[in-house]
């Protein structure tokens, strides 16, 4: 009964859910640890099509906790200011989310907010379509998907119109669009970054999709038989850059000897993990 009150207590003070947040803070202030090998590969993809003008597709696979947001986020950082990027999560659950990744994606690269109202946001996304000869269909089919016409979206020209809007928004200067927690996309989504990566063409474009292994349980021959596809596993941490990260993160703070091995035991390898448990001591 104390424990029910105490619920009822929170949700009397929860006021708002921020969708976007993380649901655990992690400690980017400590540098990364390990993953030269697959930083080298992110930005051999990304030299390559940069350099051909071609669409290239890099998934990183790993278990939850084991960094594949943060390997993410340092190659990003390393990049230029010149480099658009853009981002959408799939998520678990909910109604008509098949396609909310590149919602997100469309979105956030037309300044749309949850402040505008229904014409603000289709006069924003207008614009973004204005430079291409077919825009005015384009805006129709991407409006479709964010909702903002009451039509009904055609499948091949839906598919048709986010590639060619990537594709404009990427010939001014390179496009890197982050896709997380495919494992959680609709089949019907991942259709679609498979048919940007087959068909984009003339604009040098990044499709970076994180995933847990699951993924191939659905789609066993995800990236196969692609020359511009990247896949890569990242594997947990070894016992010495776990003590390295423990060493990071600890900073001027002090751990015993039998603490730190049994963290590093305990943890398998996992930064989050070690993060946790650093954090609970």
């Amino acid at each position: 009964l104390t424990l029910v009150a105490e619920a009822r207590a929170f949700v009397d003070r929860l006021r708002e859910v921020l969708p976007e947040a993380e649901a655990i803070t992690r400690r980017l202030d400590s540098p990364m640890v390990g993953r030269e090998r697959e930083q080298q590969l992110l930005r051999l993809a990304f030299d390559r099509g940069v350099e051909e003008k071609t669409c290239h597709l890099v998934t990183v696979l790993g278990s939850a906790g084991v960094g594949k947001s943060r390997l993410i986020e340092e190659f990003l950082a390393s990049l230029s200011d010149e480099v658009t990027v853009l981002r959408g999560r799939c998520l678990p659950y909910g109604e008509g989310i098949t396609f909310w990744p590149v919602v997100e994606v469309i979105r956030g690269a037309a300044g749309i907010n949850e402040a505008d109202g229904a014409d603000d946001a289709r006069e924003k996304l207008r614009s973004l379509c204005r430079h291409e000869e077919e825009g005015d269909l384009i805006f129709e089919r991407v409006a479709q998907v964010l909702g903002l016409t009451a039509d009904s979206a055609v499948p091949d020209e839906t598919f048709w119109a986010i590639r060619k809007l990537l594709e404009s928004l990427a010939r001014p200067g390179p496009l890197a669009v982050v896709f997380d927690d495919i494992h959680w996309a609709e089949p019907r989504f991942l259709d679609l970054i498979e048919h940007l990566a087959d068909f984009s063409r003339d604009a040098p474009l990044l499709l970076v999709c994180l995933s847990r292994q699951e993924l191939l349980d659905h789609r066993p021959g995800w990236g196969g038989g692609k020359v511009n596809a990247t896949t890569m596993l990242l594997e947990p941490l070894t016992e010495t850059e776990s003590d390295v990260l423990i060493e990071n993160l600890l900073g001027r703070a002090r751990l015993s000897t039998e603490a730190r091995n049994r963290i590093v035991e305990a943890a398998e390898g996992n930064p989050l993990f070690v993060e946790e448990m650093l954090s609970m001591l």
